[in-house]
């Protein structure tokens, strides 16, 4: 795939090409890097529990694998990752927030999309990541632009051109 930053019309148009088990490896495995911002932000804050996210993601790669999906125990992990003891609120915290808020909603769609594969549940897994990525805390001064006098388009551009989006 070669994709723009952001193009979520045209990802969506590659995922459908592919099965539903490598759409979920697809957005499990943005999900595993960036999985530190969490764990960042939870040390930083001592705030969350990074295990019930990992718990979540080995959960996926085990379904990967072939192991039987259990809905049950899949619903338990989407309520886990998705409460409010594990998403943090912007307004209550400082640094990584947005990022790590980002990966609880993606490993949210990412368990949902391995209850029902659906191509857009695993579109809205990736734009959280996007989010994630964009809100890096040091992703604008590693940017070596005056971002505030950037267009939109140039300031995606330039996000999408940085090493972090690139991996």
């Amino acid at each position: 795939m070669n994709l723009k930053f952001y193009d979520f019309e045209s990802l969506e148009k590659e995922l459908e090409k592919l099965s539903p088990l490598h759409r979920i490896a697809f957005t499990a495995s943005g999900c595993e890097r960036l999985l530190p911002n969490y764990n960042a932000f939870s040390r930083e804050e001592n705030w969350g529990d990074p295990s019930i996210l990992r718990k979540a993601l080995d959960e996926v790669w085990q379904i990967l694998r072939g192991k039987p999906i259990d809905v049950e125990a899949l619903s338990q992990l989407i309520i886990d990752c998705y409460s409010d003891d594990m998403v943090p609120h912007s307004e209550d915290f400082s640094g990584y927030v947005m990022e790590a808020r980002g990966v609880c909603t993606a490993i949210y769609h990412t368990l949902n999309a391995c209850i029902d594969c659906q191509t857009k549940t695993i579109v809205e897994a990736v734009t959280r990541l996007a989010f994630a990525i964009e809100f890096y805390e040091n992703l604008n001064e590693d940017l070596n632009v005056d971002v505030d006098k950037l267009e939109y388009s140039e300031y995606i551009e330039a996000i999408a051109k940085h090493p972090l989006a690139l991996r």
